[in-house]
Order: structure tokens, then sequence, then C-alpha cells
């Protein structure tokens, strides 16, 4: 059984016209692996991590399955609360804005230690030292006394990641987890998150925009369009050969060494559909370069075949014996 099992997990946005964010989604994790949602800003990635762990906004409605550790988390009420609590950690895409301005660094940790684990307040710092010290957050125990302002960004998302581990979780839930950092700090990230999940044992589910991040960090990579999985693949498999045509566009604009200086950056003709758009077809179809006459009138259904799936009537290459 996977650590975390998502069925037709469907997001609506109540409002003048409702909005489908996340549509039918089935998506699972094993234990103490890595799998990355990649896809473009507004394809639902943000709001199924939202769905599985109850915090959508106000007018956010989730339907379907999310099973952790066998346990069903949608409208299980205070259990669900527990099982995040304690099972599922997770580092948001701005570290300020998850971190309490007004509180110091060393009063918020502690509080999670506290109320995970109902370990005393010294011990809880005294655990919060340690966690500082496994992000490799230098003069760990000096900055228990900072505000977060007095922070560097890097730092910053360090303490957030070290919040997020404070109740020791099987599962991370870590969404864009190096926006608004350079690049250098970026790749420190990425490699701490990696060697984290080794030395803890945790799975992770990763969410981003960015191949170049998951490329030699995730397992399994799974590509969201307008709302939808529409490629699962193992990552050595999808990098070597992307079968839906909008993978294939993803990995072509990532930026390579070997390009010409001066080049232009290559992007993907057209925008997604906006949210609620209801097309009659495949929801690439408008931008994509292989479309035929079936694309526009036929939604493609998501076939797995064997350990990879796709939602394409041409697919770019076979699947997998």
């Amino acid at each position: 059984m996977a650590l975390l099992e998502i069925n037709r997990l469907t997001v609506d946005f109540d409002g003048p016209g409702a909005i489908r964010a996340v549509d039918h989604v089935d998506l699972s994790v094993e234990r103490r692996s890595c799998v990355a949602i990649v896809g473009e800003s507004g394809s639902g990635k943000s709001q199924l991590l939202l769905a599985c762990t109850g915090l959508l906004a106000a007018n956010g409605r989730a339907s379907g399955s999310v099973r952790f550790d066998g346990n069903e988390l949608l409208g299980a009420g205070d259990p669900a609360a527990r099982i995040r609590g304690s099972g599922i950690g997770f580092v948001f895409q701005d570290a300020s804005g998850s971190l309490t301005p007004h509180r110091r660094i060393g009063e918020q940790l502690a509080e999670t230690g506290v109320a995970a684990s109902g370990i005393t307040h010294q011990a809880a710092l005294s655990e919060a030292v340690r966690m500082l010290e496994r992000v490799r957050l230098p003069e760990a125990r000096r900055h228990l006394t900072d505000y977060p302002h007095e922070l560097s960004g890097g730092m910053r998302q360090r303490v957030a990641i070290a919040a997020a581990l404070m109740p020791r979780p099987q599962l991370l839930f870590a969404d864009e987890p190096t926006t608004a950092l350079d690049v250098t700090v970026q790749a420190e990230i990425i490699a701490l998150l990696a060697d984290l999940c080794r030395e803890l044992g945790m799975a992770m589910l990763l969410v981003t925009h960015d191949l170049g991040v998951v490329s030699g960090l995730a397992d399994r990579i799974a590509v969201m369009y307008a709302g939808r999985i529409v490629e699962s693949a193992a990552a050595v498999r999808f990098l070597a050969a992307p079968r839906h045509p909008y993978s294939a566009g993803l990995l072509a604009a990532v930026p390579s060494l070997d390009d010409p200086p001066g080049s232009e950056l290559r992007t993907i003709a057209g925008t997604p559909p906006r949210p609620g758009t209801i097309l009659p077809g495949c929801r690439f179809e408008p931008r994509c370069e292989h479309r035929q006459a079936r694309c526009r009138s036929e939604d493609p259904a998501f076939i797995m075949q064997g350990a990879a799936g796709v939602a394409c009537h041409f697919p770019l290459h076979e699947a997998e014996p």
C-alpha cells in the first residue's frame, strides 16, 4: 500500500462562475520516494496539496479520496488534523509568509514540537536547535532569538523546512520550495531536501514549474495541465522520452549550457485555458504542434501502460513494455 493515495480528487471554488482547479486527479506516493508534480503556474498543483491537507480557501470544496497511511483525510475532521500534524509536513512557497513575523524563531519551532509530540517547552527548544543544525543553519542556537526579518531568504527557507520537520513527518509536501531564491541558494535547498529525505526516511511530494529542480531529485514525475495529470512516469524514463507534447515542450524550454550566447529562450506557444473554461476536446489542443481533428472534439482519457500513463490521442513515444 502506498503511503499517500489520491483517487479522483476534484477541487471546485464557488463564486461568480464556479471554477474547477483540480479535475479527477489520481496520484500515489510510495514510502521513502520523491514524486514531483510539474506544470505552469495555474495548473492546479498547489491546490492539490492544499486539498490533501484541508487547507483550501473558505470557498473551496474537495471531493474524491485522499488516504494517508491507510487513513482517509477528506472530511475526516479532527483525526485528519492530527494525521497532518504528525504525519505530513508542509513547506510553503513563501517562507516569510509561513513564519509569524512578530515571534522569535525558537518560539515558533518549539510551539510546533510541543503540539506534535507533547514534550516540554524546554525540550522542544533543544529539539529546535538540533533541527536547525540538521537543515544546516549556521550558528543555530544563536538564531533562536531572531525574528524572521533578521534572516536572509535562504535562511528563512531553512527555518521553514525545520518547522515542517519538527513533528518528524513520514511525508513532506514541498510547494515550490525554491521560489524567490537565487540560483545558488536554490541548488543548496534542493540538495538539502534530498539529504533530509534519505536521513529521515521521508517521502516527498514536490510541486514545481522547474524541471531542472526535479531532474536529480524525483523518482517519479507527474505533469499537470489545466487541472489534470496528463503524464506520469519514472523520472529517468520521462526525461529521456516524454510522451505528451506538453511534457516535451516543458523539457525543451529548459535552458541548456549548449545554447548559443544571446539565443532566445524556448517557450510553448499560446497560453493555458482560463480556469473554468470547458473545452470539448483535449485541453492542450489549441497549443499543440501535433494536434489532429480528433483532438479538437474528443477529450483523451488517461491510459496507464505498465508503470507509466499519458492522456494523449497521439503520444510522441510508445510505452515501454
